[in-house]
């Protein structure tokens, strides 16, 4: 018997979601506040002969800022893109200065879409790996395994939690959550930057700065909304093959119990006294139904959301880097990936 329970997202802070791809200064024009991703396939067939052989001749040449000019000067926005989505002032500017610099590669890391491309699109694996960190490390405070001290400890861990020794018995077999499509205009491109706080409150970047497609948002005063399906399978639970029963009950509750905590420690820890300062405290004030909850989404987390409480054991690469004292935000003040979920 397959329950269907369907849930409304309300996008709280920009989420990034990476198609694993970046698009450069030659895939894409930006024009009046918009990115053009473009069709090479298209942009070359619909050229009469005389276009090009132009265009053969400048790739011949190898000079990229003619390359660049030729596409920006002959690109048909109408027939040679494949989608489009608006830029922020910021990274318009910075396309505009370095549009003739030939070290500018201004690459963007672009949300993840449908097949076609033209659709922003939140995978029903993300919340549902979301979920899951969550429920367990609520389990692991119960039950108090003892803590990983090699990867075949840590392989071994969530089975201990969990209650299966293997992915056929796994309880989250028992959980299938929908694809999400992002409707309308509900994305931008914008500056991500890893920052840090001083002594003085003050958000320093740590000049680590990514150019990414994130989604609008109720911080950004855009508010997105999108809906998603739960699909719990009771089957497997009533016929023994999972121990462990996922309910939305249990859902809303391990949710609330691991996410509330780390937005309030990042608002005391990071945001307090900054220019973050009043959007964390937007996200705070949110109210939550008894129904409601709330969950993390996508690239830039916090490795506190994405791991274990009281297990969490990251390694984060270099030697002397030690995790958990930066932050990713947008413009300099918005956090990143939160939303609220209610089970309608």
């Amino acid at each position: 018997m397959i329950t269907i329970k369907k849930i409304r997202c309300e996008i709280l802070s920009p989420i990034h979601i990476g198609s694993g791809k970046e698009i450069n200064p030659l895939e894409y024009i930006i024009r009046d506040g918009w990115l053009y991703k473009i069709s090479l396939e298209k942009f070359v067939s619909d050229m009469d002969e005389t276009g090009r052989a132009k265009f053969e001749a400048v790739i011949e040449k190898g000079h990229l800022i003619k390359l660049r000019e030729f596409m920006a000067k002959h690109i048909n926005i109408e027939r040679d893109i494949v989608y489009s989505v608006k830029v922020s002032q910021a990274i318009e500017g910075m396309y505009g200065e370095k549009f003739g610099d030939i070290r500018n590669r201004l690459l963007m890391k672009p949300f993840l879409r449908t097949q076609n491309e033209t659709t922003p699109l939140i995978p029903g694996s993300s919340f549902k790996g979301a979920v899951r960190t969550a429920i367990i490390s609520e389990l692991a405070k119960e039950k108090r395994p003892p803590k990983p001290k090699n990867f075949r400890d840590e392989r071994m861990f969530e089975s201990a939690v969990m209650g299966h020794d293997d992915a056929k018995n796994d309880p989250f077999r028992a959980l299938k959550i929908r694809d999400s499509l992002l409707q309308g205009e509900s994305t931008q491109i914008r500056i991500v930057e890893n920052v840090s706080k001083g002594k003085d409150g003050v958000l320093s970047p740590t000049g680590v700065q990514i150019i990414c497609e994130t989604t609008h948002s109720i911080l950004t005063g855009t508010p997105v909304q999108f809906e998603t399906e739960f699909l719990f399978d009771d089957l497997l639970f009533k016929k023994g093959f999972v121990r462990e029963k996922i309910t939305p009950e249990r859902i809303v509750e391990a949710c609330n119990a691991f996410y509330r905590p780390k937005m309030e420690m990042e608002h005391e820890k990071f945001y307090k006294n900054s220019e973050a300062e009043f959007p964390s405290k937007q996200l705070l004030e949110v109210p939550l139904e008894a129904n409601s909850f709330l969950i993390r989404l996508g690239r830039f987390s916090s490795v506190e959301s994405v791991t274990l409480d009281e297990y969490r054991n990251p390694r984060p690469p270099g030697k002397r880097s030690v995790w958990g004292r930066s932050r990713n935000i947008i413009e300099g003040r918005y956090p990143m990936g939160w939303v609220k979920a209610t089970f309608v």
